[in-house]
Formats: C-alpha cells, structure tokens, sequence
C-alpha cells in the first residue's frame, strides 16, 4: 500500500517479521479517515504500530515467565525447550542461507533474459516480495528488463518499491523508467515522469529529454517533440546532439521533412556540430521524403564534416532515388560507395535493383544482381522479386526460380508475383495460369494484384472464358475485388458486346462497397455507344454526373455523336461546353512525374558523361585504375 511508505521509511528496512504482518491498508484508511492528512495519518498509524509492539512484548515476557516457570519444575521438559529452539535456530541459518543462494539465482537469470516472461516475472516478484534487491543497479537492471516486457506499469512501481526499501531513486533509474514508458508509447505518462523528476531534485539530462521526445515521435506528436526541445534549451540542460536527433526523427515520422531540416540547420547556431547519428537521422527523414537531392547533398555535407559516410547513410539516399524513380543516381551513389570504401550490404543492392527496374534500366538491374552474387552478398526474395522483373524474357525469370530452390530460399507472394506479372508482359497466359496453381499448392494465397495480373493478361489474350473462370475463383479464395479488377471485366464485356453484363457489373461494384471511377463510366459509355443502346449512355452519364466525375475529351466526343443521333441537339451543345480532365484521375500528378523523371534521366546524359557508361563493373574497374 502506498500508505504503507511513510510508517516503513521510519522503521527502516531492517523490520520484524511482525511488522509486515501486523500492517494492514486498513489501518492507513482508517487513521486517514480520522486525521485528513497522509503526514499525521502516519503519526496515529505509527503510535498504533508502537501500542501492538508494547502489547506483543507483554504477552512475550508473560509467556517467558511461564515458560521458565515450567522449566525449573520440570527438567525433561526443559531439554524438549532446548531441542526445539536448536532446530529453529537452524532452520532459520538455512532458511536466509537458501534465500542468499535464491537471490543470486533470480538476479542471474533477470541478467541473462532468456527464460519465458512468466518465469521472469515470477522471478521479479519473489525479489519484491521477499526484499531481496538491495541496490540501486540492481533496480535498475530489474526496471529495463520490465520495459522491455512492455510492463511499464510494473516498472513505474519499482519506484515507490525502492522508496519503501530506504532507496532514493536516481537519475538511472528514472532513465529507465523512461525507457520503459517509450517502449509501451505512453508518451502522458513520460511527462508526469519528467514532472516529478523536478519535484524530487533528480535533474533530467539530455538522455531524459532525447527518450521522452522519442515518445513523443511514436505518438505522432510533432509539436510537442518540439516544445519539449525548447523545454530543455530555457532549463539550461546541457546537451549534445541527442535530443535533437530524436527531435529531427519525430518530425520525420510526422512527415514534417522541412520542419526536420530547421532543427538541424539551427544546430551551428548551438555551437553543436552534427555527428554521425544525427546526418543519419536527417538522411533518414529526407529519404523517407523522396528529396533524392537532399540526400545527396547531405552525403557531400558529411565528407565536408570530415567525417565518413556509412552504409545507413548511403542506403536512406538509395531510398530517396527509389522513390522517385531515379535509376541513374541510383548507379552513382554506388559508384560513390566504391570510392569511399564503404562495401554496399545486401540492402543497398536490393535498393538499387529494384530502382534500376523501376526506372526502366533493366540491364544495370541484371548486372547488379550479377556483381551481388559476385561479392558473395546474402540475396533474399525482394532480391530475386525485383531481378525477375526485369529479366528479359519469361524463360529467365522463370530459371531464377529454379535458383531460388537451390539457394533454398522459399518464394513468397512477391516472388510470384513478379513471375507473373513477367509471363503476363510476355502474353504466356499458360505459364501465368501454372505459377497461380503452385502458389495454391504451397500454401501461398494470391492477393488481389496477382489477381488482377493473370485476368489482364487473359483478357489481352482475348480469352474471354478465362476471365470469367479466373475471376469466379476469386471467392471461394476469400479474395475481394477492386476497382482495377471490374474495370478490366468491364472492358471484357465490352470486347465481346455484352452491355447489359457490364450494367451488371457495375451494381455488383456498389453491393461489395466499391465506388465507380472514371474509367468504368468510360468504358461503358464506349460499350453501350457500339451497341448503339443510346438512351443507357445518357442514363450512365448522369450517374457519371451525379458522382461528380469529369469525362476526358474522347468520352464528351462519344456523348456529342449519341446526343446528335438521338436529336438532342441542346444536350449535345451542353455537354460540348462541359469541363473535362485532360489525364485519368487514378494515376495523378506523381505518376506523370515519375514518368517524366525517366524521360529526364534519358535525356539528360548528354549533360552528365559519367552516366556514359556500358556497365557499372567498367565504371568501378576506372575507379581502382
């Protein structure tokens, strides 16, 4: 009991058996009841404790006396006393003797962590109940342990358990507590933690900061993080770049890449130089951003730093350029690998593969792969993902598979799926059919996308039939459509003239909770337009109307010709003069980006001669020279 602390601190650690025992929450409640105050309540409770104490003892000497008495009139009697206290007193040698041999036992296995969580806090239990920890590290070591149990409630209470011992609780032990309120992301608590920190004159250091505004950064609370940063700059705490690295990382996490930039820009106004953990931190924010510019430029901002960029520095850059689809920075940022010594990991490689693919650099992807296998790197199945898409025919995806079983590394969904997605490219819809029916056999259920790839290439196969059967398989596998998989079927209804299937379709969209999108409005004016069904693409426009949908320029043109036709010469002047969207809504601004930026790469080599280059061994092998 909480009320218990007072009365226990002024008896010390070193109680009787009796004490613990003759204690009760009861006995606090009520002497609080009586006095309203914890301080005087622990006054009554303690003259209490005194009164049982005194009353023990007179029934002790009474019970003495009566024994002497009882020894002196008879003497057998008196060697039974004697035997009976010897094997006491030994019982208890052994008993603190056993508990000596337990507590080291317990402390080892706490130290060491690899037993269950229920033997483990078993384990602190014993050690609470019985009072065994005596020291602050060993608290200490008890409350990291806890944290990383995510029992940060337990953890917190260690505390009060070592108030009760006669233990003031230090800055380490806060610290940990901390630590383990981090973990379990109770980011209130962390500052009612900090709070209390002041009251009891333990001084937080930048460890105390840097671990609450983490917290903060898990929780998505950005400008807390950095109200907490300015806490510590008005309290005069004395810090290096740990808080804000973790200042920078919680704006990261927030998507607050600007925000992140400015902390770390203010840091020479500190007087405080970025280390290797903070450029990281703000690589790391910068690259989840895409700002492949940024990264590079921070990489420069390194080497002027007289420092060394490292492999986390170079993969969070990779990672910018794969985002934004630029295979060519890619290629140089592992030429700039080689040439600060730093060996690219099997991440790195993985990166920079799948943004060669993705970029279209299809050829630097495959002698990527070729030099990872090389340098004996350790390839995964993103690895093997990524090289299928870009092999150049169906039947080199296909041996890397065979690679794979014997490098015995197990496929997986995406491995799959970019199989697939290769043979559907290549129009083998037997081959793409085959690699669907081995998934199921190991246990691997398609998602939608690989769905979606085979009924694709079925339905560029003008297998009609196939696409039906493909798409009836979908249920009984507990897959459910989307939109990208009703606008392919709709476009097959729409090749095999089947308008009142594609009315259909559309319903089934809004009984499975998906909303109709520009496309299959689209497709279905085109549908109904060749099937001379006039008055359905008036109705389907309205609906098209009604959702708030755009048609682009060919959709109005098919509009006008059905309106003229009909003799709906107003409507068709009125729809002529309708604002339409010049691109498909679905791909957005960031895919006419990437694909910009491809074409970009492409033209800018005439700019850049060190992208001038047949392969990167050649690139790497003038380098050594």
């Amino acid at each position: 009991p909480a009320a218990a602390a007072p009365m226990e601190a002024c008896f010390g650690s070193s109680q009787p058996p009796w004490l613990s025992r003759a204690w009760s929450p009861g006995a606090s409640a009520v002497a609080g009841r009586l006095c309203g105050s914890r301080r005087r309540a622990a006054t009554i409770a303690g003259l209490m404790l005194l009164c049982c104490a005194a009353a023990a003892a007179a029934v002790g000497a009474l019970c003495t006396g009566w024994g002497l008495g009882l020894l002196r009139s008879c003497p057998s009697a008196g060697k039974a006393f004697a035997d009976f206290r010897m094997r006491k007193v030994s019982k208890m040698v052994r008993t603190e003797s056993q508990d000596t041999v337990n507590r080291n036992t317990l402390l080892q296995e706490l130290r060491e962590g690899k037993r269950k969580k229920e033997d483990l806090v078993r384990n602190v239990a014993i050690l609470q109940q019985r009072r065994l920890l005596t020291k602050r590290d060993e608290y200490n070591m008890v409350i990291v342990l806890l944290g990383k149990l995510r029992l940060w409630k337990e953890a917190v209470g260690m505390l009060a358990d070592m108030e009760r011992n006669g233990l003031k609780p230090d800055l380490f032990c806060y610290n940990a507590v901390l630590k383990a309120l981090q973990i379990s992301g109770k980011f209130k608590e962390s500052v009612e933690m900090l709070t209390e920190m002041w009251a009891e004159n333990v001084l937080p250091d930048e460890v105390s900061y840097m671990i609450i505004i983490a917290t903060f950064g898990q929780a998505g609370m950005w400008v807390e993080a950095l109200q907490l940063l300015a806490d510590l700059e008005k309290r005069g705490v004395k810090a290096s770049c740990k808080p804000y690295s973790a200042a920078i990382v919680a704006c990261g996490r927030c998507g607050q890449a600007e925000k992140a930039m400015q902390v770390f820009d203010y840091l020479p106004e500190l007087g405080i130089e970025p280390d290797g953990l903070t450029f990281g931190a703000i690589l790391g924010v910068l690259g989840k951003d895409g700002d492949w510019r940024g990264t590079i430029d921070m990489l420069r901002r390194i080497r002027e730093a007289g420092l060394k960029p490292d492999s986390v520095h170079y993969l969070a850059a990779m990672s910018a350029c794969n985002r934004k689809l630029r295979g060519y920075e890619a290629l140089q940022l592992m030429v700039d690998m080689y040439k600060d010594q730093v060996k690219p990991d099997s991440a790195v490689y993985n990166l920079a593969i799948n943004t060669c693919r993705k970029s279209g650099l299809n050829e630097q992807a495959l002698e990527l792969f070729k030099e990872m296998k090389e340098e004996g790197e350790e390839r995964d199945s993103r690895t093997y993902s990524a090289v299928m898409g870009a092999s150049r025919t169906w039947q080199e995806a296909t041996a890397l598979l065979a690679d794979m079983k014997v490098d015995k590394i197990k496929p997986d969904m995406a491995v799959y799926g970019s199989l697939i997605n290769t043979c559907a490219r290549d129009g083998e819809l037997d081959q793409a059919r085959s690699l669907l029916g081995e998934m199921k056999a190991a246990d691997i259920n398609p998602d939608v996308l690989i769905y979606n790839t085979v009924i694709r290439a079925a339905h560029e196969a003008q297998q009609w039939g196939v696409v039906g059967d493909i798409f009836e398989e979908m249920v009984p596998n507990e897959v459910k459509p989307d939109v990208v998989t009703y606008n392919t079927l709709i476009k097959t209804a729409g090749d095999s003239r089947e308008w009142q299937r594609a009315l259909g379709l559309l319903d089934d969209m809004r009984s499975q909770g998906l909303k109709p999108d520009f496309l299959h409005y689209r497709s279905l004016i085109f549908l109904c337009e060749r099937c001379q069904q006039f008055e359905t693409v008036l109705d389907v426009y309205y609906e098209m109307k009604e959702a708030f949908l755009l048609p682009d320029g060919k959709t109005v043109e098919s509009l006008v010709r059905v309106c003229r036709k009909i003799g709906r010469q107003d409507l068709a002047e009125e729809i002529g003069n309708t604002k339409v969207t010049k691109s498909d809504p679905r791909k957005g601004s960031e895919w006419k980006s990437n694909a910009r930026n491809v074409r970009q790469d492409r033209d800018d080599r005439e700019e850049r001669p060190q992208d001038r280059r047949p392969t990167l061994s050649v690139a790497i092998a003038g380098i050594e020279e």
